[in-house]
């Protein structure tokens, strides 16, 4: 089974790879990160979506799972990405977070050539099965929105 970490490490690498997603999060690409648990201090997912900056896209290792994949058992590792949108002001169309979702599946970088659903982000997994998007709200009840993504290990390391 391979580290999740490099998977996460590696999604967020090309992530911040898709130029036209770096500026739907203001033309930082560090607004673009990796969340690592790290007791004590980072051990509250909860607080640290609360703390998201907006725009942002925060990556998450949500767990690894048994699977199957051509009669064969393998690993399945989930991935969450939660997405802090643009402010948007009057006039401006509602699309930010339509437009976040788009790019995560079907933004290119510019290392790979190709869109961000057929890319190998781990040379240990084949490439993400198609996620999944969903509205969630966080402690103070303001919404945001979280991708769930699932990447199948070819083989056991």
């Amino acid at each position: 089974m391979i580290d999740p970490s490099t998977l996460i490490d590696s999604l967020v690498a090309l992530l911040r790879d898709v130029p036209d997603l770096v500026m739907e999060v203001g033309g930082d690409p560090d607004r673009i990160y990796a969340y690592h648990d790290q007791y004590p201090k980072k051990s509250s997912l909860a607080l640290a979506i609360h703390q998201m900056p907006s725009p942002s896209i925060m990556v998450a290792w949500q767990g690894t799972a048994p699977g199957n994949f051509g009669g064969n058992d393998v690993w399945k590792h989930q991935a969450s990405l939660f997405l802090r949108a643009r402010e948007t002001f009057d006039g401006d169309p509602p699309t930010a977070y339509y437009r976040l979702f788009r790019l995560i599946t079907k933004g290119v970088p510019e290392s790979a050539g190709v869109p961000m659903i057929n890319v190998t982000v781990h040379p240990s997994c084949y490439p993400m099965d198609v996620p999944s998007v969903q509205r969630a709200t966080d402690a103070e009840g303001l919404d945001y929105f979280e991708v769930n993504m699932s990447f199948t290990e070819i083989g056991d390391e």
